[in-house]
């Protein structure tokens, strides 16, 4: 028997005309298993990158956990280490605020005039007190009372941390037909 298909060349093969495009319908049915085999390769290959990234999570995890007493004896350190540079900054204040107080006894001794002697020195941590006194056959205790402290205001290195130099009481006495005169000055620490 002899068939004949008048039928058009495009409905023969078993195209279909979809959307303006000739396609030919028997060849969906390979495309479904290479669909497959593409998505089942991509599931395959997420899998791998999972288990990789897993592992490497687990690894770098492990890694931690190793590190955390070692981060732990770093924080004891840093703590050490901020409070050891807060002493160190302590001290350096202190050492500013130190005074040279030979230096300044050194100054005194230099300063201090003919007839004139020191009765008592007092150096707290903000008051600086001398007792001294003075005597002259010229009666002139007054003004080497003054020569005395002119010249002490006037040394940069005595006046170095000290502030304004304040004459305290001045007191007269009498001693074997000598006036001897008793006089107190005293100064403020200027560095806190």
């Amino acid at each position: 028997m002899i068939e004949i298909n008048l039928l058009p060349h495009i409905e023969k093969t078993g195209a279909r005309r979809i959307g303006g495009l000739n396609i030919d319908t028997r060849y969906f049915i390979y495309l479904i298993p290479l669909l497959a085999a593409v998505l089942l390769s991509i599931h395959i290959i997420l899998a791998g990158v999972a288990a990789v990234k897993g592992a490497q999570f687990n690894s770098v995890n492990a890694r931690h956990k190793e590190l955390q007493s070692e981060r732990k004896e770093l924080d004891s350190l840093n703590k050490d280490y901020y409070a050891y540079m807060s002493n160190a900054k302590t001290m350096q204040e202190l050492d500013r605020r130190r005074m040279n107080w030979s230096g300044k006894l050194d100054r005194l001794s230099v300063n201090l005039p003919s007839g004139a002697w020191f009765n008592e020195i007092f150096i707290s941590r903000d008051t600086f007190t001398l007792k001294a006194s003075v005597i002259s056959l010229e009666n002139e205790e007054m003004n080497i009372i003054d020569r005395f402290i002119n010249n002490l205001k006037g040394d940069k290195a005595f006046m170095e941390g000290l502030g304004n130099l304040e004459l305290g009481s001045v007191q007269k006495q009498l001693v074997a037909g000598y006036d001897i005169i008793s006089f107190i000055l005293t100064a403020k620490s200027g560095k806190r």
